[in-house]
């Protein structure tokens, strides 16, 4: 039989925090990238836009938001070329 003390569970590093400098908040993103929230959340789960979850927050590299900037610099919101 399998028994998990307190001890076994601590030990393990089950996930370390990320080093927040180098990320931005769903929020922050929408505002540097100029979209609505929901709009950089559907971005993440379409894969667009890279993301990690921490707890219940979605956490987005600053490199991720500028590398989207800068592919779809010069195009609107509402440009095809940006689905693709």
């Amino acid at each position: 039989m399998f028994t998990l003390c307190k001890h076994d569970f601590f030990s393990k590093d089950m996930s370390t925090m990320p080093d927040l400098a180098e990320f931005m908040t769903t929020d922050e993103a929408a505002q540097k990238l100029g979209f609505t929230v929901v709009s950089v959340r559907n971005l993440i789960y379409k894969k667009k836009l890279e993301s990690i979850r921490f707890g219940r927050a979605l956490l987005i590299p600053k490199k991720a938001v500028e590398s989207y900037r800068e592919k779809t610099k010069g195009m609107k919101k509402n440009d095809p070329r940006r689905r693709k």
